[in-house]
């Protein structure tokens, strides 16, 4: 009889034992989201009053000073402000009947923009003796690397105290390129460079044009440089110049290298509006010949001029003097 209680007490037994498994998971469970919470806050506490300092004085020990620990924290250093910025300057006052109104001008060919960053104020020193307060210089280069990467109308024109302004004609690389280039010693308001027309295969030439104010009244100058292979094509050349010269009233000079000599054509085209001012100045070229012109217009009147040959250059340094008459009614 007891056996067979024993053995009914066994069957289910087996019986509950899937259902107590159940219940004891659900407990543990049940447990877990309960107590884990708790135990993470736990932990942050712990973990936080382990890394905040102590609030409790402690005992530095031998090595630390009183003075270190009593020393407050740097503090942000203060900076000025920055000074104001100038106003920029107010362009020159035109005044047809200000005086003086002498000036030299020069135009000088500096050999094909070839010289040494060294040599550029040899080029200085000749403008500086001839006393130029104009210089139309042709053949400039602009950061080109066979001249030294160098800005050469900008470096000349600090050897003098002048402003400049360069025409690029042939863009060799995007730094620069090479054309020609006006320096003064009197303001420049305005500036604007056009090439001239070409035929494929030839140099690409231009005419820089720069106001410039002189005592008050302004001279409108231009700088070229005309293709020295073919005859035609530097009568194409010299008609877009003079189309452009004769756009401005007032005073207005055109110099620079025509290629061209006395009695040509081109030099006849520039002529009809222009005066010759260096005709009896005689060669202005190593190899002979007569190349490089100041063609004023009737505003200025011509006086001592000269042809310097320098040595830095195939071409003679041309200076004349110029006296710039005011309006007609001063």
């Amino acid at each position: 009889m007891s056996h067979h209680r024993s053995r009914k007490f066994s069957v289910r037994l087996k019986e509950l034992l899937p259902i107590l498994a159940v219940v004891l998971t659900v407990g543990a469970i049940a447990a877990l989201t309960v107590l884990a919470p708790r135990l993470n806050d736990s932990r942050q506490a712990s973990a936080e009053a382990s890394s905040s300092p102590s609030t409790e004085p402690t005992d530095p020990g031998p090595s630390a000073s009183a003075s270190t620990l009593s020393e407050p924290l740097p503090k942000f250093k203060t900076l000025d402000a920055p000074p104001a910025i100038d106003k920029a300057p107010k362009k020159p006052k035109i005044d047809p009947c200000a005086v003086p109104r002498e000036l030299t001008v020069m135009t000088f060919n500096i050999k094909g923009g070839r010289v040494s960053p060294g040599e550029l104020g040899g080029i200085a020193s000749v403008i500086r003796a001839s006393g130029a307060d104009v210089v139309l210089l042709q053949e400039v280069d602009q950061n080109r690397r066979r001249s030294g990467n160098v800005d050469q109308p900008a470096i000349i024109a600090s050897h003098l105290g002048m402003q400049s302004v360069f025409g690029a004609n042939d863009y060799i690389t995007d730094r620069g390129g090479y054309g020609t280039a006006i320096l003064s010693r009197f303001p420049i308001t305005e500036s604007g460079n056009t090439h001239l027309p070409n035929r494929d295969g030839k140099e690409q030439r231009g005419v820089l044009r720069a106001n410039i104010i002189v005592e008050g009244q302004r001279l409108v100058v231009f700088n070229t440089h005309l293709d020295h292979t073919s005859d035609s094509l530097r009568q194409a050349q010299i008609g877009a110049v003079m189309s452009k010269v004769n756009a401005y009233d007032g005073a207005k000079l055109l110099g620079g290298d025509l290629n061209a000599g006395d009695g040509s054509g081109v030099l006849g085209t520039a002529l009809a509006t222009l005066s010759d001012a260096g005709a009896a100045l005689g060669a202005s070229h190593d190899g002979g010949g007569r190349v490089d012109y100041l063609l004023p217009n009737s505003w200025l009147s011509a006086g001592d001029g000269n042809v310097t040959p320098t040595g830095l250059s195939d071409h003679h340094a041309v200076s004349i003097d110029f006296a710039m008459r005011g309006a007609a009614d001063c």
